[in-house]
């Protein structure tokens, strides 16, 4: 007799009636988002990640999935392991994903957010909160490109405008291996927390543990993130490691779930573990847990006003003199995120883009189990709770920031992949007597996630990187002092203006538009040698996102050049 097998009439006939128009369920998916993909026209990587990847994804994630319906046979024999396979699987995803990060993302952190993780962890691993810049630069760093840090029109020192836990963590991995290495490290101790968190909630259940891991393996989102210095996989990991510290229910975990819950509030930005918290908490108070319940609320109080305070902080670190009076220099959180509530409606339908894009990144089977466990929520507390986080997540996304800008899958949402895990797995212990029929159905999709979805995933991320990564290193292997590169001479070509902290680089990187009189006459000054990037040299980019070179791009070289030149510098070709 299966020893898994639950008698749930009510789960056993949904579970049937779900599993046989599963293909119907799939191409419907994905007919969706190609009907999406071809109406979706407004400005956004969002509807433009659809066309070019998501779209794709949907229909051969659809075909995957009617192929691994056909010649079903059941499976009597439950899963069960202990947690070394939590760690062996983990183990192998470090590697992939270390070696994913060179060769598949060419060694490149192409968005704001990679970069600045990585430019963090340089200035913490020296010791320091900020870089000291050089007085030439003091009214002028803006051409050294501040984008997301503090706004000032005069700064002494700079950093990014993100917390720090983040970059923290890769400076700390970096004083004994290499900052690359620690999303992969993330990614397995992601495994290990989720195995952990399903044995917790289903202790009776070994088979629970071993389905939640296998949806974690065949995850590409999981993959990919591991392989980037974004915030990411520690949002995912810190969040399932608190998870079941606060299932645990001590007063010890208790402690060390609120100092966990310091640093998950530091990784990125402040609002991302609140929101995935807060749902969880609330049950503390419908269990009449007050004790428990003013402790975390208290903690978490003094949590928001210790970064609140740290972002100011750093900020005036940064200036010479107080910051503006009016908050304009971005050290109060809510000011900055008020900021992007004024986004015109029309970006709200990014939000079709990014579910979409959710979808696609993940397993084959996640979407259909998370859809049976979302019944669970009207019965069990946590599941409701685990349901909460996703719903008020998407909410504030929508009304902060419907545009996600560069990722590999939803990345806002990435911390929140084990609530869709667990919740996934509820619906699999819904199953009962039909449990037989799904396990065949889990292993094919994970073999298929595994080996077909990922590769494409991979492939398209290679595409998106190696365009952005070749022109970089074109620019790094120039033997000028300075290259010039104009903000929007390619798409998002501002990316490629990145320096290192403390200046020590050449050629140092410049954004030609804050370029002005006086920054190219304390340059020139020195009869330094000067390179303008122009559209021959963006062409990987401006191909891979078949648009023509701007138009206005060599006409502006030609004219800054002759300004160089006067000046007394020496304009070579790149």
């Amino acid at each position: 007799m299966d020893p898994y097998a639950t008698r749930n009439p009510a789960g056993a006939a949904l579970s049937s009636r779900l599993l046989s128009p599963l293909p119907r369920y799939a191409i419907g998916v994905a007919a969706c988002g190609v009907a999406a993909a071809a109406l979706l026209s407004v400005p956004g990587l969002g509807p433009w990640y659809l066309q070019r990847q998501d779209q794709w994804l949907l229909i051969a994630g659809a075909l995957l999935l009617i192929a691994c319906l056909r010649g079903l046979a059941g499976r009597q024999t439950a899963f069960d392991a202990s947690w070394r396979l939590a760690l062996a699987v983990g183990a192998a995803m470090m590697l992939a994903t270390l070696a994913g990060h060179y060769w598949i993302l060419s060694a490149y952190d192409l968005s704001a957010d990679e970069r600045l993780a990585n430019f963090d962890a340089a200035i913490l691993a020296k010791g320091q909160l900020v870089a000291p810049l050089p007085a030439q630069w003091w009214d002028h760093a803006d051409a050294l490109n501040t984008m997301y840090m503090f706004i000032t029109d005069h700064r002494e020192a700079w950093a990014s405008a993100y917390l720090p836990v983040n970059a923290a963590l890769r400076a700390l991995v970096g004083w004994v291996a290499v900052p690359t290495l620690t999303g992969p490290l993330l990614t397995l101790l992601g495994a290990l927390a989720l195995w952990a968190c399903a044995r917790r909630i289903w202790p009776e259940n070994r088979e629970a543990a071993v389905v939640a891991l296998l949806l974690y393996a065949g995850t590409g989102q999981i993959w990919l993130n591991g392989m980037t210095a974004y915030a990411m996989p520690a949002h995912l990991t810190v969040n399932l490691f608190w998870l079941w510290l606060v299932l645990r229910r001590r007063w010890w975990a208790d402690i060390v779930a609120l100092t966990l819950g310091l640093f998950a509030v530091g990784l990125h930005q402040i609002h991302y573990h609140p929101l995935f918290a807060a749902p969880i908490l609330f049950l503390l108070l419908l269990r009449k847990e007050w004790g428990r319940a003013a402790f975390y609320a208290l903690g978490y109080l003094a949590i928001g006003l210790f970064w609140q305070d740290w972002i100011y902080g750093i900020s005036t670190l940064t200036l010479n003199g107080p910051l503006p009076a009016d908050g304009s220099g971005g050290a109060s959180y809510f000011r900055r995120m008020a900021g992007v509530f004024s986004a015109a409606d029309d970006m709200r339908f990014n939000m079709i883009a990014n579910l979409f894009r959710m979808v696609t990144w993940q397993h084959l089977l996640l979407l259909p189990l998370f859809l049976l466990g979302v019944r669970a929520a009207r019965r069990d507390r946590l599941a409701a709770a685990l349901l909460g986080g996703i719903i008020v997540t998407l909410l504030a996304r929508l009304a902060i920031q419907p545009i996600q800008g560069h990722g590999l899958g939803y990345r806002n949402t990435h911390g929140l992949i084990g609530n869709f895990i667990l919740l996934a797995v509820y619906g699999w212990v819904s199953l009962g007597d039909t449990l037989n029929r799904w396990r065949p159905l889990l292993l094919r999709t994970t073999a298929a996630s595994c080996l077909v979805l990922l590769p494409l995933q991979a492939w398209m991320s290679h595409l998106f990187y190696a365009s952005f990564a070749d022109v970089s290193d074109r620019i790094d292997m120039a033997p000028v002092d300075y290259v010039v590169i104009g903000t929007d001479d390619a798409p998002y070509s501002i990316d490629l203006v990145r320096n290192d902290p403390f200046l020590h680089h050449r050629p140092i990187r410049l954004v030609r538009e804050k370029l002005d009189p006086v920054l190219q006459a304390q340059i020139c000054a020195a009869n330094p040698s000067i390179a303008l990037v122009g559209p021959a040299a963006l062409k990987p980019i401006t191909a891979y996102f078949n648009t023509a070179p701007s138009a206005s791009a060599e006409v502006e070289n030609w004219q800054l050049a002759a300004s160089l030149s006067r000046s007394g510098c020496r304009v070579e070709p790149l």
